[in-house]
């Protein structure tokens, strides 16, 4: 691929063309996942909460014991670097996901001391989860349970998603767009595979209780929201039980931000989907951000699938 029309990627101190961005066979994290990472999105080309995404990074960094050899600020301006030299090639309606991964470094460090430090950016799948904000997302809690706070902190951002790509693997045997929803040891509900998931009873936005779940930068966005909307959260211990008497769920990531909730478990979530305070909170985050996602992601689709 010729120069000027590739992406670039940060590894280890150098900026260099996607094609050469590369890591030894040796490395800790491609060995036994002994690394961390984290991933922001762009909006209209520009990171959004970058520095809250960093201070999740920098968190699971200290948890792990893992020294990056680069601070905070350093990191940042980095990161802002790379996305300024690949801005020039999104396309109108297209945006990035920007991707830090920091492993503790090489088996063998004759090769390389410290650790691997990489940055890239790819652009978003927007034609993957578009079909979720009209047709909801469908949920199905696996016999699979999140790892607990005893043996593993879900609140470290690790690179190492076997627990959650075992769930995610016996969602989709019950259908190839299903999401996962995991349980606690306990039979409560915890957070989906790649999302935090929040449900709408009575009028207030029910939090799963966080000691179970990687504290997501886009649940705190709409946590922020609500408070500017008047709308109530509480944080709980709950089954899904009370979520299939709720009224609304929805679910949140880097990604796709909000998108709702269909069904759990085959069970149609509400009389409506999405329900009034999901819609509430889509348009509020669009105000935040400036962009309106929900039609960005739309306008991936097939013209086809565009009207409906």
């Amino acid at each position: 691929m010729p120069q000027n029309t590739e992406r670039v990627a940060y590894v280890n101190g150098n900026t260099v063309p996607e094609s050469q961005a590369v890591i030894s066979v040796f490395d800790r994290g491609f060995r036994w996942g002994d690394s961390v990472y984290d991933m922001t999105r762009t909006f209209g080309g520009e990171p959004f909460k970058l520095g809250a995404h960093l201070d999740r990074l920098y968190r699971s960094l200290l948890y792990t014991r893992i020294d990056p050899g680069l601070s905070k600020n350093e990191m940042e301006e980095i990161t802002q670097e790379v996305v300024a030299s690949n801005r020039r090639l999104l396309g109108p309606s297209d945006d990035y996901s920007i991707t830090h991964v920091v492993s503790r470094g090489l088996i063998d460090t004759r090769f390389h001391e410290g650790a691997n430090v990489a940055i890239y950016c790819l652009p978003l799948a927007f034609a993957t989860f578009a079909r979720q904000y009209v047709d909801g997302t469908r949920i199905i809690t696996p016999a699979v349970r999140r790892t607990p706070p005893q043996s593993l902190s879900p609140k470290a951002k690790i690179a190492n998603k076997m627990n959650h790509f075992m769930a995610e693997f016996e969602a989709k045997e019950t259908h190839p767009d299903a999401v996962a929803l995991m349980l606690d040891m306990d039979g409560n509900v915890a957070e989906c595979t790649g999302a935090n998931f929040m449900f709408v009873a009575d009028g207030v936005i029910k939090v799963p209780n966080r000691r179970h779940v990687l504290p997501g930068i886009s649940m705190e966005t709409v946590i922020e929201l609500a408070e500017t909307l008047d709308i109530p959260v509480q944080e709980g211990d709950y089954t899904p039980f009370d979520v299939y008497q709720s009224d609304e769920a929805f679910i949140t990531s880097t990604s796709y931000s909000i998108a709702p909730v269909a069904t759990l478990n085959g069970r149609p979530i509400g009389d409506e989907m999405p329900g009034p305070i999901t819609r509430g909170l889509l348009a509020a985050w669009s105000d935040l951000a400036g962009v309106n996602f929900v039609d960005q992601a739309l306008s991936h689709l097939p013209q086809s699938e565009r009207g409906s």
